[in-house]
């Protein structure tokens, strides 16, 4: 995945689209099951939103090959900035309790997407966790969308694929993790993407809230993640 493509990505004023709450609610509640002072890393940081969260107890790394990302992840966040690639991260051996990314290893081809994984795990400690989150191959309005951006060539994120759970699952577990459980984000249509908002962030997270009753989520809703463990 080149660089140029995330600059173009990073450079634009950004909406929080209804992804991003979710994922943020699942990375807040995620944070507070964590020891105080843990290291955490976010292997393909953005706009470092999620890592603020653990900013405040743990020791947290961002790492990017976009300089843009980084610039707005140390805006956002107080993290180690680290420009580098997911297949060769400069930290040593089982160095972090928890390793994360969303939408990053869809954007890698068979068999890179195990490599990333494979170093995510390198420097995971025993016991730690590594949590990955792609878009669902299940989730019929994430590929009409796709299909109707890609056709209007307005896809702005490059090569990209997506994922069962199953193949998540794989995945993961090839590369020596425990795969302990599996989860969905945004089930419900959006009403806001990065780019384009229908309602407000207030409205938005309210009516959002509808998603915590509905049941298996990770066959329908707009991303899968796994939380596996280093063993």
């Amino acid at each position: 995945m080149s660089e140029e493509v995330w600059e173009k990505v990073w450079n634009k004023d950004l909406i929080t689209s209804d992804y991003s709450l979710k994922y943020l609610e699942f990375m807040e509640q995620l944070e507070r099951t964590l020891p105080q002072d843990s290291t955490v890393m976010e292997a393909g940081c953005g706009t470092g939103q999620t890592l603020a969260l653990f900013s405040r107890r743990h020791t947290t790394i961002a790492l990017d090959i976009s300089p843009q990302a980084l610039v707005l992840a140390g805006n956002v966040a107080d993290p180690e900035l680290i420009r580098g690639t997911i297949f060769s991260m400069p930290l040593k051996d089982e160095s972090c309790d928890l390793v994360y990314n969303s939408g990053v290893i869809e954007h890698f081809r068979e068999p890179e997407n195990r490599a990333a994984v494979r170093e995510m795990a390198r420097v995971t400690r025993p016991g730690g966790r590594v949590i990955v989150i792609v878009p669902n191959s299940l989730c019929p309005w994430y590929r009409v969308g796709k299909w109707i951006a890609v056709a209007l060539n307005n896809f702005e994120f490059g090569y990209e694929e997506d994922y069962s759970p199953a193949r998540l699952r794989d995945v993961l577990a090839d590369t020596g993790l425990e795969v302990v459980s599996s989860f969905g984000l945004q089930a419900l249509l959006p009403l806001a993407t990065n780019a384009r908002e229908i309602l407000p962030v207030g409205i938005r997270r309210r009516f959002g809230h509808i998603e915590t009753i509905l049941p298996f989520r990770e066959y329908y809703a707009y991303a899968v993640g796994i939380i596996a463990r280093k063993k």
